[in-house]
């Protein structure tokens, strides 16, 4: 006899009527509430395919890493998966969520690629098993530390201000700042389903339609993508702002390109300085730039970003929301690469002479710096030029960030001058 029929049958021969009616009240609470309990456990967990994997052990679905070179691979254990196997956050993230990015695609360009993505802001906590040691190695940031941020303009200290004969521009083509953001108590847009993606994209619009409102530096236009006509599309294109879809394959798999362009938006202000990109890979990254040379346009683009980025918190918090935010992480995005300030601060740089030295590679490692090629169509133009940026997003403040960069910047300007001079590269390095 089942347990369900003996059930019933010691529930018919349970006392009077009274007691049985006692009983079945009693009874069909739990019932009410176990059901109640389960269906919320399937709300959180029906997006999620990792839990069909626990239908086999742990070390029968430990991810096959030996020929993996992102970070992720030289810290996943079968210990640790095991160990993280059954953790789950509210919104139904999983340690197979986690990793999917790493496991498919195991070369990467350099060894510091993570390997890993957050579903949501709880992601870090509930997996900081594996995000920790990660960060600390990317970041050397100590696993008690605390992110602090400072948006505190007056500190800053601008290369060369001080000497108004010395034209900056014949060395600083451009200049970029940008921040990565996403919103509390939504899923990041690797696990955003189609409604909620929609929803943070709604919650965007009000708040740049009132952005726009705040001076005339930010009074510009919002494009939801999904309605832009192709002439728009091609204005936005040749003003450097249009939101593609990412393409490279670590994107692709790890699901921020779901849906395209459903739920995906662009702000950008009237003299295009100023611009925003909704529901990309993170759900917001807020832009402050200059295209063509400018005089100061260092102090503007930082200027810009600082006003904007503060302005835009302030009307969020009318509109009742506010960005993801840990005291130890600092603000936390789908990647661990921009964890902390989300800050990227790049300079675009003509040397000539510098970067012909095969130590110049050398020197931006010993400034903490990072540096790329420029790639553009018109080679002739931008032969000699990189762009540098900073190595560190998190352990420092905003500012802190950006004043290591005008530093450096500072720096390999001097040494252009020192050897446009016709002096040796040799010479200044003893100083």
């Amino acid at each position: 006899m089942s347990t369900y029929s003996s059930f019933f049958r010691s529930f018919v021969h349970f006392g009077s009527n009274q007691r049985r009616w006692k009983a079945a009240a009693i009874i069909s609470s739990v019932g009410l509430t176990t059901a109640a309990l389960l269906w919320q456990n399937q709300q959180h967990h029906a997006s999620s395919y990792s839990l069909h994997l626990k239908r086999y052990s742990a070390i029968a679905e430990y991810p096959q890493l030996h020929k993996h070179s992102n970070l992720m691979a030289r810290h996943l254990t079968p210990q640790l998966y095991a160990k993280l196997r059954d953790r789950i956050t509210p919104s139904g993230y999983t340690i197979d969520d986690v990793i999917q990015v790493g496991v498919d695609n195991p070369r990467s360009p350099n060894g510091q690629y993570f390997g890993v993505t957050a579903g949501d802001e709880e992601s870090y906590r509930m997996f900081s098993d594996l995000f920790n040691p990660l960060i600390r190695e990317r970041f050397n940031y100590p696993f008690e530390s605390r992110q602090y941020h400072d948006f505190d303009i007056t500190k800053l200290r601008f290369p060369f201000e001080s000497d108004e004969t010395f034209n900056i521009n014949k060395y600083i083509l451009s200049s970029r700042i940008r921040i990565t953001r996403n919103l509390a108590t939504f899923t990041f847009p690797t696990f955003s389903t189609r409604a909620e993606r929609r929803r943070v994209e709604n919650k965007f619009k009000k708040v740049f339609e009132q952005f726009s409102q705040t001076s005339d530096l930010f009074n510009g236009l919002y494009h939801r993508l999904s309605n832009t006509d192709e002439r728009e599309q091609e204005k936005l294109f040749n003003d450097g702002v249009f939101l593609f879809k990412p393409i490279a394959m670590n994107w692709l798999s790890s699901g921020v390109c779901r849906d395209w362009p459903d739920g995906r938006a662009i702000y950008i202000n009237s003299d295009k300085s100023v611009y925003a990109w909704i529901n990309q890979k993170d759900h917001l990254r807020f832009v402050s730039w200059s295209k063509n040379n400018a005089a100061n346009n260092l102090r503007s683009v930082v200027t810009n970003f600082i006003q904007g980025i503060n302005s835009l918190e302030d009307i969020m918090k009318t509109e009742g929301i506010a960005f993801a935010h840990d005291d130890h992480f600092g603000y936390l995005t789908t990647c661990p690469s921009n964890i902390g300030t989300g800050l990227k601060y790049n300079v675009y740089l003509k040397l000539p002479n510098l970067t012909k030295d095969r130590r110049f590679p050398t020197i931006i490692k010993d400034l903490r710096l990072t540096m790329n090629e420029i790639m553009d169509p018109d080679a002739e133009a931008f032969k000699d030029c990189i762009d540098v940026s900073n190595q560190d997003r998190i352990g420092k403040t905003e500012i802190e960030i950006i004043q290591h960069v005008l530093n450096g910047v500072t720096k390999l300007i001097e040494i252009e001058r020192h050897l446009e001079s016709g002096n040796k590269l040799d010479d200044y390095l003893k100083q």
